[in-house]
């Protein structure tokens, strides 16, 4: 390697330091913006509970959630009910994304698929999400199969909506300066059309998972599969364990938190926020 080249690479580095500091920075200063506030809640918690002001059966202390929680990942059953709840979670969504974002596309650009699309989008976003599910269970039974279908179904119709309200309001100036420059057709849709609507597209995805994320936890506990972190919390109900029903919740805000503000967040940051299509937050 000669010296032109060593020097490329050590310039190169000098370069990316900053940088990659700079990003160390943000995800710590995030990390202890949102961690700080929850932590000042278990605090709070803990004290009330230590007062007993609320029967210790039904309101334990954070110390003996956390115990408990401990006992039940060496055993290995939490590890098992988180792993099934975020694969049912994880499947559901990833067909939602395609089904939702295609569909919310096409209504944006065509207008007959809109008029056919927009009454039944409008009807079953006004039923809440768990009351199809014994409806589906009819079909599926008490299976996996009904518990994803539903998650995929609701969810897609929040990223449906988002995604046809984000090509529906890309500023006309826009598409009319796209077409000046000879842009039409596909050119058109995904120069000028996909990129505006991308900021409301992630906030579908965003509403989507936490619209699959509530219903998950309802579903499993009226499936009864036997797993799943929704059927840890109703099994323990029936035998008063408030530790592990408090567990429970407790993951399940734990997992739903990194989820959106690891995945669909930094998501957000590496597109629109860095192009600087929406203001930093």
């Amino acid at each position: 390697m000669d010296k032109a080249t060593e020097a490329a690479i050590s310039e190169t580095a000098a370069e990316l330091k900053p940088a990659a500091r700079a990003w160390r920075f943000y995800y710590l200063h995030a990390f202890l913006e949102n961690f700080l506030p929850l932590a000042l809640i278990l605090l709070i918690w803990e004290g009330v509970a230590r007062l007993e002001i609320i029967h210790p059966a039904l309101f334990p202390t954070v110390t003996e959630i956390f115990t408990k929680m401990w006992e039940l990942t060496l055993e290995g059953i939490f590890l098992r009910d988180v792993l099934h709840s975020l694969a049912r979670l994880l499947s559901s969504v990833f067909f939602a994304m395609i089904v939702g974002t295609l569909s919310g596309l096409l209504m944006g650009t065509s207008r007959w698929i809109e008029k056919l699309l927009v009454p039944p989008l409008n009807f079953f976003l006004a039923i809440p999400g768990i009351a199809l599910f014994p409806i589906v269970i009819l079909w599926f039974g008490l299976s996996e199969k009904a518990i994803i279908f539903t998650l995929a179904f609701e969810a897609s119709l929040s990223i449906m909506l988002n995604t046809w309200a984000g090509v529906k309001s890309v500023d006309i100036s826009l598409i009319n300066a796209g077409r000046a420059l000879g842009a039409s057709g596909y050119p058109l849709f995904y120069k000028i059309l996909l990129p505006a609507a991308l900021p409301a597209i992630i906030t579908g995805y965003r509403q989507g998972f936490s619209r699959a994320w509530r219903i998950l936890v309802a579903g499993e506990m009226l499936a009864s599969i036997g797993t799943g972190i929704g059927f840890r919390i109703f099994e323990a109900r029936a035998f008063l364990a408030s530790d592990v029903m408090y567990a429970g919740v407790i993951v399940i805000g734990v997992l739903g938190f990194l989820l959106e503000r690891v995945a669909l967040r930094s998501l957000e940051i590496f597109t629109v926020q860095r192009w600087g299509m929406v203001r930093e937050l």
